[in-house]
């Protein structure tokens, strides 16, 4: 029996449309951090020029966790952010440790301005959630997030998708699917993918632990795991390489190297939309 998990943010959501308000709160927070007004022009055009580079070389441009690259920026607006920071910082010259710009852009900018945000779902979010609900096989939502906020927009769906309900306890979050373990060694180290220049860096302890529970829970290995999400590095690359089959939601923001390795392994799937989720997972 198939073992469904889901990403929530980006995959259930438009990012895009979900952080604008992020980016705005986001700034304004970079503007007074650098001693600049509100709106400062300079502070503009650094951010606009960082997110024209991320979208034209995305490669180039990785999010970086406590200084290691650990997924591809160019994705949604929260990740975007954070190289953008980096080059307003290294502008200014000011939080020149890694260490403490990883623990500033990651515990405190990200989770202030995240609270500033409202839902904003892909097309067919509900109607994709209302289905799983009532399926044989065990849904779970495992995320990034915290684990009550996205509990919330599972309970939100459900005003317009009765069915949905029954998905708001299945909700895992603070997944830390950005940390990375070196000591750990239940996964290979590294996956090289073809076009992209730095390695796709495996160990994801925390992450492949609460998998790991949920299957031993439900009577099931790897083997039977399916997982869905919208970033191939973060959401699905330690997933694959531990056996599950995988299946990225791609859009516009999608790097062509996370596509071209999606399309052309076996147990991977480039998902166009949520109405090829429960096909693919249970078909």
């Amino acid at each position: 029996m198939a073992v469904l998990v889901l990403d929530f943010d980006g995959t259930m959501t438009d990012a895009e449309q979900e952080g604008a308000a992020f980016v705005a709160g986001y700034l304004d927070d970079l503007c007074t951090l650098v001693g600049r007004p509100l709106g400062d022009p300079q502070v503009q055009q650094i951010a606009a020029t960082t997110a024209q580079a991320i979208t034209d070389r995305p490669g180039d441009f990785p999010f970086l966790w406590m200084g290691r690259a650990v997924a591809p920026a160019t994705v949604d607006p929260y990740l975007r952010m954070v190289p953008i920071a980096h080059a307003i910082f290294d502008h200014f010259g000011v939080f020149r440790d890694a260490t403490d710009r990883g623990r500033l852009l990651g515990a405190i900018l990200y989770k202030y301005n995240y609270a500033k945000t409202s839902p904003h779902f892909r097309a067919g979010a509900g109607e994709l959630l209302a289905a799983l609900a009532t399926q044989k096989h065990p849904v779970w939502i495992v995320t990034n997030s915290d684990t009550e906020a996205v509990a919330k927009k599972v309970e939100l769906l459900s005003h317009q998708f009765p069915a949905v309900a029954a998905l708001a306890s299945r909700v895992r979050g603070f997944a830390r699917k950005f940390d990375i373990d070196d000591n750990w060694q239940g996964v290979p180290a590294e996956l090289t993918l073809p076009g992209l220049a730095r390695p796709v860096l495996l160990r994801r302890h925390t992450y492949f632990d609460i998998l790991a529970n949920l299957l031993e829970a439900e009577g099931a290995t790897f083997a039977d795991l399916v997982v869905v999400g919208d970033i191939f590095e973060l959401d699905l690359a330690m997933p694959l390489t531990a056996g599950a089959r995988v299946g990225l939601v791609h859009s516009t923001h999608t790097p062509g190297y996370e596509r071209a390795f999606v399309e052309q392994h076996p147990r991977a799937k480039l998902l166009s939309g949520l109405h090829e989720v429960l096909p693919y997972a249970f078909g």
